[in-house]
């Protein structure tokens, strides 16, 4: 592919200089096969990718959450241990129950997990509807 530059050294080297030279020059180019084609992207391409990225990044954050939940309660020695998502939070309940602190920080920790639980399943059903 030529270079931008090339280009301009082409055109600046022409003895006349007007717009209409230069138009005619730029003109040119793809007749003496100055050019290399290149591939553009689909519409559907461009338009699935932002939802493929939206999902893995909440689809990251949902775990950073989750394995920072574990991590505090860690700090207490108390362990989660293999829980689905579904029964996830009610171990965590069950964990935290009589420890105020831990109550008032991982239920926070637990609010945001489901906003971003909803969030990430509606892009989960965009991105494979």
């Amino acid at each position: 592919m030529l270079e931008t530059r090339h280009v301009k050294a082409a055109l600046s080297a022409m003895t006349v200089k007007t717009d209409r030279i230069d138009a005619r020059g730029i003109a040119q180019l793809p007749r003496m096969r100055w050019y290399r084609p290149v591939h553009a992207k689909s519409v559907t391409c461009k338009d699935s990718r932002p939802l493929l990225v939206g999902r893995k990044l909440l689809q990251g954050k949902l775990l950073d959450v989750e394995l920072s939940i574990r991590g505090i309660l860690r700090g207490y020695g108390l362990k989660v241990g293999e829980v689905g998502r579904g029964k996830f939070e009610a171990r965590i309940r069950d964990l935290t129950a009589g420890h105020v602190t831990l109550e008032t920080v991982i239920g926070a920790m637990l609010t945001a997990r489901t906003a971003l639980w909803c969030e990430y399943t509606k892009l989960l059903s965009c991105c494979f509807t």
